[in-house]
């Protein structure tokens, strides 16, 4: 039977499922606004409402005229579309059309999470100056854990304690924070024993259970109340990633601090007219905004 007579839902549905088990970094932002976003190019305007001054009151004395409330806006667009087409020959669709079909979309939807997650990781520049250990330009050198250097500032976890420190200080909730860091910055965690040994009991049951923002696979622990995650996507800006030298970005937050919206409006199948076979294309539309960047802070961290 030709894909013609398949239900397009059906195959949007599919492809979604597998695209959020692959999020890493979307899957922490907040959707608040991901229904009102339908087509390229939409925006929403998220309003606020600006900073309310507190004066000292004194008795007998007049108070100041009533404040005037500031209409504090930003807008989220969706302005990032990416598109995939395949298409399966009737030859291969004879022996094992299903499991053919099935791969490809699965493959589809990891190529679309890389874009995507490579997208929303870039918003790692919206953090205040404030919030920032070392820069680009003169990264923090990582010291492998050590019983001796313990609370010396350099090692991982050291670094991932200031960063929860600096969204304490902009009075960001406790309750989803979160931190995501580079696969060679788990190494040196697993090395730590304040991290291997001393976790807390609820981010183990996390763990176990991989009831996590993403797939269970990418979740670490907690670090002084941060959920920690680990991506290849964390943005690097020197050196080879991986190896040593490399020079990484570790991006951490609350779900307050960026707004995503994705969608799959349309899923089509089709027979290419010069060939023998089932095809099937779809577009992915999607985009983020920084709506609270006090609730954002970075490392600049390079591999020893």
């Amino acid at each position: 039977m030709s894909l013609d007579a398949f239900i397009p839902e059906l195959w949007a549905d599919t492809l979604l499922v597998a695209l959020r088990k692959e999020l890493v970094f979307a899957n922490l932002c907040n959707r608040d606004y991901e229904g009102q976003l339908k087509q390229m190019g939409d925006t929403v305007r998220i309003s606020g409402i600006g900073s309310i001054t507190v004066n000292n009151y004194v008795k007998d004395t007049d108070i100041n005229a009533p404040q005037a409330l500031t209409d504090a806006q930003t807008m989220l667009s969706i302005t990032q579309a990416k598109y995939y087409n395949f298409e399966v020959d009737d030859v291969d669709q004879a022996q094992q059309h299903p499991k053919v079909m099935r791969e490809a979309m699965s493959y589809a939807a990891y190529q679309l999470a890389e874009g995507i997650d490579e997208y929303v990781a870039g918003f790692y520049t919206d953090a205040p100056t404030g919030n920032t250990i070392g820069s680009s330009g003169s990264p923090v050198v990582i010291s492998a854990p050590t019983d001796a250097n313990i609370a010396g500032g350099t090692t991982v976890y050291d670094e991932l304690v200031t960063l929860s420190q600096y969204l304490t200080q902009n009075n960001v909730p406790m309750t989803g924070r979160w931190a995501v860091i580079p696969p060679w910055c788990a190494t040196y965690l697993a090395l730590d024993l304040r991290f291997t040994s001393f976790n807390t009991a609820q981010a183990q049951a996390r763990l176990a259970s991989g009831s996590v923002a993403g797939s269970g696979d990418y979740f670490l622990g907690q670090i002084a109340g941060m959920d920690v995650y680990q991506s290849n996507n964390a943005h690097n800006v020197g050196g080879t990633k991986g190896a040593a030298g490399s020079q990484d970005v570790v991006l951490a937050g609350h779900a307050m601090a960026l707004s995503y919206a994705d969608g799959l409006t349309k899923t089509e199948a089709y027979r290419p007219p010069l060939r023998f076979a089932d095809a099937v294309k779809g577009i992915c539309l999607y985009g983020a905004k920084t709506v609270r960047p006090q609730a954002l802070a970075v490392g600049f961290f390079q591999h020893p």
